[in-house]
C-alpha cells in the first residue's frame, strides 16, 4: 500500500469534525484533528506526530470509530 495523505469529514446537525493524515515539511506524518461549529467560528485544530504512516493509519481508525459512536456521519473521505 502507498502511503498517501487521508482526509476525512464527519457531519452532526451543527457540528464537524475532521481528521488528516499528512506528512509535514521534513517527511514525517501528522494526524492533524479539526473540528469545531459549521454556522460559527468557534473550534480547535490539533496536530499530533506519527511514528508511522501506519501509526497514523491505526489513530483514524479509533477517530473513525468515535465520530460512529457520536453519531457523526462520514460526508467525504479522501487519500
Amino acid at each position: 500500500m502507498a502511503e498517501e495523505w487521508i482526509y476525512i469529514q464527519w457531519e452532526k446537525g451543527s457540528r464537524y469534525y475532521e481528521a488528516r493524515l499528512h506528512p509535514d515539511l521534513w517527511g514525517c506524518w501528522v494526524l492533524t484533528r479539526i473540528w469545531g461549529g459549521k454556522e460559527t467560528q468557534l473550534g480547535r485544530i490539533e496536530n499530533f506526530p506519527c511514528a508511522s504512516y501506519q501509526e497514523g493509519r491505526k489513530q483514524l481508525a479509533i477517530i473513525q470509530a468515535r465520530r460512529k459512536r457520536h453519531g457523526y456521519k462520514m460526508v467525504i473521505a479522501k487519500n
